[in-house]
């Protein structure tokens, strides 16, 4: 069984998945960056043997005023999973073989005193439609700053709560550096 998702490029906590190269830093399998976003496939690290058929797209991208907007797409989860919500989150760290190397949630230091949890946080929740695919979409509602310390995605095995933020267990990690995000020109015109 292990063998098999290592074959296909899920991994167990115990190994990371193997990367093709050429492999951009701070993910496992990614797309060559265009000059408008950054696209990483994944999932770098999966926790729970169920979902060792899950793959994982996270493509992001910098609007206007440095809003950033994140896109996480999963396939391939497993049909218990079809029709239920769980909960996606932006976290701190790289992904590692340790669920907890993720660290917290990404936390957004411009957003004001008084913001929800879910303003300050970059949160992707997805439902699993049949056939095993989910799609959600963030867009920050505060600028996102250049040296943002948010370098991984995780799915979690439970809806995210509102009040606390938490969603459960972590399920598969996929490793990509905001920071990294194209941020368009600042055009300064002359008068």
């Amino acid at each position: 069984m292990i063998a098999a998702a290592v074959a296909l490029g899920g991994t167990f906590a115990s190994a990371p998945a193997p990367a093709p190269s050429p492999t951009p830093p701070g993910s496992r399998a990614a797309v060559p960056p265009r000059d408008n976003h950054l696209l990483v496939r994944g999932p770098t690290y999966v926790y729970n043997r169920a979902y060792a058929g899950a793959r994982t797209t996270v493509a992001a991208y910098a609007g206007r005023g440095g809003r950033a907007t994140v896109v996480f797409v999963v396939t391939g989860m497993p049909r218990s999973t079809w029709g239920r919500r769980f909960g996606v989150h932006v976290h701190t760290n790289r992904c590692g073989r340790d669920p907890a190397a993720a660290g917290p949630h990404y936390a957004n230091p411009r957003a004001p005193r008084g913001a929800t949890l879910a303003e300050r946080e970059i949160w992707l929740d997805v439902r699993v439609l049949p056939g095993g695919i989910g799609v959600s979409r963030h867009t920050s509602t505060y600028p996102l700053p250049s040296d943002i310390q948010a370098n991984s995605v995780v799915l979690h095995a439970q809806p995210t709560n509102t009040v606390t933020g938490d969603a459960g267990a972590r399920v598969l990690c996929t490793t990509i550096s905001l920071a990294n995000i194209p941020r368009p020109a600042v055009s300064r015109s002359r008068g």
